[in-house]
C-alpha cells in the first residue's frame, strides 16, 4: 500500500491529540491559502546514533482546506513529508500520549472499600495504574529482545534511555495552551467530536462526580502533580482536576489509540533507512504493530457499554457520533489503557 504522506501528515496533525499544538492560521484571502501552522516548542526526538535530543521548535504548516502538508522545519533544518511523517508519529507517542496516561493517574482510586459499591470504577482504576508502570518502567525492558530479533537498533538499549528521556520531557513540558483550537472545528472530525463530547461530559459528570470519591482529595497538592503540570494546576479546583483526569483518561486516551490506528495503515511508511530519523522509526513500527490496536482476549469488562456505571451509561447515551470514511459509526466506550471504541 502505497502512501501519501503530504495527506498522512495533515491527518495526524488534525486528527490526533497532538491537535493542541495548532497555533494559528493564515488570515482569510491570504495569498498563501489557508494555512495552519503547528507549532512544538522544546521538542523531543531521537537523532540516528540513539541520543536524546532536544530541537527548540518543530514546525509544520497544513493546507486547511486540502488537507495536505506545506512544509516543516526542525530549527533550521528544512523537511519533507516522509520525515516529518517520522517526527509526528514519534512525538505521538512519545510526547504527547504519555501525558494523557500520566493525567489520568489522577482520576483513580484503587482502594479496596470501592470493590462492592463501585467495582467497575475501582477495576479501571488499578488497570490503569498497572498498565500505566507497564508503559513507562517495562518498556524500556523489551529493547533488549527487540533489537536480538532485528527489530530496533542496539543503541535504543542505552544507560541513558532515550525513550524514557523522550517520555519525561514530554510529560514535564506540560500540555500547550490550546484555547484556540476551536478555530479547527470545520476542518477536524476530532476536534469538532471533543468539543461537543467534553460539554456533554462535563454537564453529566457533575450530577454523577460523587461516584469517583477519593479521586482528587490530595492530588491537587502533591509535589509531582505540580511538577508535571504547574502551570496549569494552580488555577484548578479539586473538583476541575477530577474532571479533567477522568475525561483525559477515558475519553482522549480512548480516541488517541483508536485513531492511531485507523490514522497510520501500515508501520512500513515510517522509514527506519532515513539517514536522519530511522531510528525513531523503528520504535514507531514496533509501536503500532504491538502497543495501539485493542487488545483480544481479556477476561474483564473495559468498555463505558455495559460497565453497569450510571455516569458512564448516561454519557455515553449522549455522545455525538464520530464517523470516517469507509468505516462504521462508533461510540466512546472505555476507560484505561484498553480503551478504545466499540460499534455502535
Amino acid at each position: 500500500m502505497d502512501c501519501d504522506y503530504e495527506a498522512m501528515c495533515a491527518t495526524l496533525c488534525l486528527e490526533q491529540t497532538q491537535a493542541i499544538h495548532y497555533y494559528a492560521r493564515t488570515p482569510e484571502g491570504s495569498s498563501l491559502g489557508n494555512i495552519a501552522g503547528f507549532f512544538f516548542a522544546n521538542f523531543a526526538y531521537v537523532d540516528n546514533d540513539c541520543n536524546y535530543q532536544v530541537a527548540d521548535l518543530f514546525a509544520v504548516d497544513i493546507d486547511l482546506d486540502t488537507k495536505r502538508f506545506v512544509k516543516a522545519k526542525l530549527d533550521d533544518i528544512n523537511l519533507n513529508a516522509k520525515e516529518t511523517l517520522i517526527l509526528l508519529w514519534f512525538n505521538m507517542f512519545a510526547a504527547q500520549h504519555v501525558k494523557l496516561h500520566a493525567m489520568a493517574n489522577w482520576g483513580v482510586n484503587v482502594d479496596e472499600a470501592l470493590a462492592d459499591v463501585n467495582p467497575f470504577f475501582r477495576q479501571s482504576s488499578v488497570v490503569t495504574v498497572l498498565y500505566n508502570y507497564f508503559g513507562y518502567t517495562s518498556f524500556n525492558g523489551f529493547f533488549e529482545t527487540w533489537a536480538k530479533e532485528g527489530l530496533v537498533s542496539p543503541g535504543w538499549k542505552k544507560p541513558e534511555k532515550p525513550l524514557v528521556q523522550a517520555f519525561n520531557h514530554g510529560i514535564k513540558a506540560n500540555v500547550w495552551q490550546h484555547t484556540q483550537i476551536v478555530e479547527l472545528v470545520k476542518y477536524s472530525e476530532f476536534v469538532n467530536f471533543v468539543v461537543q463530547v467534553r460539554a456533554i461530559f462535563t454537564a453529566e459528570f457533575q450530577k454523577h462526580k460523587d461516584l469517583f470519591p477519593g479521586t482528587d482529595g490530595e492530588a491537587s497538592e502533591s509535589k509531582w502533580v505540580y511538577i508535571l503540570f504547574e502551570t496549569h494546576i494552580r488555577s484548578l479546583s479539586n473538583n476541575s482536576l477530577l474532571l479533567l483526569s477522568v475525561f483525559v483518561g477515558t475519553v482522549l486516551h480512548s480516541l488517541d489509540h483508536c485513531l492511531m490506528d485507523w490514522n497510520l495503515k501500515d508501520p512500513l511508511w515510517l522509514d527506519v533507512d532515513d539517514p536522519r530519523f530511522g531510528k525513531m522509526a523503528e520504535v514507531g513500527r514496533v509501536v503500532k504493530v504491538g502497543f495501539v490496536s485493542d487488545i483480544p482476549g481479556l477476561y474483564f469488562h473495559k468498555r463505558f457499554k455495559g460497565s453497569g456505571h450510571p455516569f458512564l451509561k448516561l454519557s455515553i447515551a449522549r455522545q455525538p457520533r464520530l464517523t470516517r470514511s469507509s468505516l462504521t459509526t462508533w461510540i466512546l466506550a472505555s476507560s484505561s489503557k484498553y480503551a478504545t471504541l466499540e460499534h455502535l
